[in-house]
């Protein structure tokens, strides 16, 4: 099946195709996104969008770790989930091939879900954060028609039992608002814990003990900044064109995530020593 051109008014990332999941093929997408992670691609990176925040500390970004989260859990409580980019990989690095399009050629696939719940008529948000989305293709009138309600969509990760998949290393990249929103999934909206400890033990409880945070894990070799800049650092090609969606993030997420665990096997503890560090929480 091939992507409804009424989703992107730009060139996808080439090399790797974008598997739009909306309520029309919800079911079909996380049954072939759990097939897959049960049979070898155990690693899944994880993007979210949302409208901007709209609740700030009166101090701006000099902040403490728990007034930090604060912040975080203002905002991920009061506002809706825009977008979620996935991308599996397995050991190697290797991601799934799938065939797509109408001649059924093999192309290797990430996923990205629009959600529903969101209109700008009614709910708070950042208006220029809504206007970049807009810009890098987000279609959000299509994602109110089409898109997927996130309660449903966390129905349908619990019917696969994907949160409680033994072995699933999970991959976020400046994670804090990302374990935010996972938390929100995965508890049908819950608000968030009171405390940063009990986030934590919250997506841990329910995604398993591999979580990690690329931007943390990346202090520990000198390399600091956005997604696009710490993998510039580390010596990755940069995604072409650059689309600031779930999608590609996710990709460019697990890209980091995979050269970061390579550099970390001779380091004391291994990469795994990580875990459950979100930047900016710390």
């Amino acid at each position: 099946m091939t992507t409804p051109p009424l989703f992107y008014r730009h060139p996808r990332p080439p090399g790797v195709r974008i598997s739009k999941i909306m309520a029309g093929n919800l079911h079909n997408a996380v049954s072939l996104i759990l097939s897959h992670m049960m049979g070898g691609f155990s690693f899944v990176a994880v993007d979210t969008q949302f409208p901007g925040e709209v609740h700030r500390h009166p101090r701006g970004d000099a902040l403490t770790a728990d007034e930090r989260y604060g912040v975080v859990k203002a905002n991920a409580d009061e506002l809706r989930l825009l977008q979620m980019g996935i991308t599996l990989c397995d050991a190697q690095g290797r991601l799934p091939v799938i065939p797509w399009g109408a001649d059924g050629g093999l192309h290797e696939m990430m996923w990205e879900v629009d959600f529903c719940d969101f209109d700008a008529r009614l709910h708070r948000h950042v208006p220029e954060s809504v206007e970049f989305l807009r810009s890098q293709g987000f279609d959000f009138l299509a994602a109110r028609h089409f898109g997927v309600p996130a309660d449903v969509f966390a129905a349908e990760l619990h019917r696969a039992g994907i949160l409680r998949l033994p072995g699933i290393t999970w991959v976020t990249f400046g994670g804090m608002y990302d374990a935010a929103f996972m938390f929100k999934l995965a508890t049908f909206g819950a608000p968030l814990p009171e405390s940063r400890q009990g986030l934590v033990a919250q997506v841990g409880a329910h995604f398993g003990p591999l979580v990690f945070d690329g931007k943390y894990m990346a202090l520990a070799v000198n390399a600091h900044g956005s997604l696009a800049a710490v993998g510039e650092k580390l010596g990755l090609p940069a995604l072409e064109p650059n689309i600031h969606m779930a999608g590609p993030n996710s990709l460019m997420a697990i890209h980091v995530f995979m050269e970061l665990r390579r550099r970390f096997v001779p380091l004391r503890g291994g990469h795994r020593s990580c875990s459950l560090q979100f930047y900016g929480l710390i």
